[in-house]
């Protein structure tokens, strides 16, 4: 039996070469840009593989189209968002307020960020396009459907620990915490003013406590 090549790497159930890894991030680098800038409907491929200095083919390499692209661009802004987010919490002292910060997690933005960031610009596209495009809706459902299963899984951890009744549906909860940073970033975004962060903690004890 043949052996594979050493330097050869299993990726989304192809062969690739692990030097080819960083075009596929430069590709969602450039996605990311571009959309943020132009707008989904607006973005093309040939100008975002211009953006990542590479050819309009080789696009296709790693994505059937723009939509998987953007699909993928927004799970990567997701993720890199959820991360920076757990990492502005790191270290406070968090004591009762645990369930909070779970929800403070999911959301787009936080407080070390000086302006609009990619998960902001990404998520509002995405609703967007998955509204008036078919097309890009089967692609980005997934995506939109996982983060709002996010909430939902804190809502019910909530529930766990006391901080919500049991009486109020999760799903229900989870769509209006969804809802309340997409609106808010919407306005953001559309240069009206942001919510300042000193306002966050007694907003959330007031709804939270009309919740239990």
């Amino acid at each position: 039996m043949a052996r594979q090549d050493p330097r050869i790497v299993q990726v989304d159930g192809r062969n690739r070469r692990p030097w080819a890894l960083a075009s596929k991030d430069r590709l969602i680098e450039a996605a990311t840009k571009e959309i943020a800038e132009v707008g989904f409907e607006h973005a093309k491929l040939s100008d975002i593989a211009k953006r990542a200095d590479m050819t309009a083919g080789s696009v296709y390499t790693w994505f059937e189209n723009k939509e998987d692209l953007f699909s993928a661009a927004l799970e990567d802004a997701l993720t890199r968002r959820i991360s920076k987010n757990a990492s502005a919490v790191d270290g406070t002292e968090i004591g009762d307020h645990a369930f909070y910060f779970q929800i403070a997690a999911l959301v787009p933005r936080n407080h070390e960020d000086t302006g609009p960031t990619d998960a902001q610009t990404l998520l509002i596209e995405s609703y967007y396009a998955a509204w008036r495009n078919p097309k890009a809706r089967k692609q980005l459902l997934k995506n939109i459907k996982n983060h709002i299963d996010l909430y939902t899984t804190v809502v019910k951890n909530g529930q766990e620990s006391g901080h919500i009744s049991k009486d109020v549906d999760p799903e229900a909860l989870a769509l209006v915490l969804v809802a309340i940073p997409t609106g808010l970033s919407l306005i953001n975004l559309a240069g009206g003013p942001r919510v300042k962060d000193s306002a966050w903690l007694n907003l959330t004890n007031y709804l939270f406590g009309r919740l239990k």
